[in-house]
C-alpha cells in the first residue's frame, strides 16, 4: 500500500447566505452531507482545482476568493487525503443541482448545517 498523502480540495460555496453541501452517493462517508471538492489533478493549482471540482459536484461557477487553510490530520480522511480548502463566491447564475457524485445538493443556514462528513464542519466555521 502507498503510504503517501495525497491532495484533495474543498469549497465552502456560499449562496444567498447559505453553505452549498452534498450528500454523497459514494463511499466514503456514503449519505453524509459534505462540501463539495475533490482531488487536484497534477497540471493544476489547488485554486483551480477548487473551482472545477465545485463546478462539476454541484454545477455552480466559483471563484476562490480567500485560502481557508490546510487541512492534514491523519485520521481526517480514511483515505489519507490532505485538503486545501477555500471561501468560494458564484460568479454567474444558476442554481446548485446534484451532479454524478451527489445524491442530493442542498443549501443551509450556518447555524444550522446538517451533520458533516469527514472534518467539513470545523472547515465551514473556519471559512465563516
Amino acid at each position: 500500500m502507498d503510504e503517501r498523502r495525497a491532495l484533495a480540495t474543498d469549497g465552502v460555496v456560499v449562496v444567498d447566505g447559505e453553505v452549498v453541501l452534498l450528500e454523497r452517493n459514494h463511499p466514503p462517508h456514503e449519505g453524509a452531507w459534505v462540501l463539495p471538492g475533490g482531488m487536484v489533478e497534477r497540471d493544476e493549482r489547488a485554486r483551480e482545482a477548487c473551482a472545477r471540482e465545485v463546478r462539476e459536484e454541484v454545477g455552480l461557477s466559483v471563484r476562490p476568493v480567500a485560502f481557508v487553510g490546510l487541512y492534514d490530520a491523519p485520521d481526517r480522511d480514511e483515505r489519507g487525503n490532505v485538503s486545501a480548502a477555500y471561501l468560494c463566491v458564484p460568479t454567474g447564475a444558476g442554481e446548485p443541482t446534484a451532479r454524478a457524485e451527489a445524491a442530493r445538493v442542498d443549501t443551509f443556514p450556518p447555524d444550522d448545517l446538517p451533520p458533516l462528513g469527514f472534518d467539513h464542519a470545523r472547515i465551514v466555521a473556519d471559512a465563516l
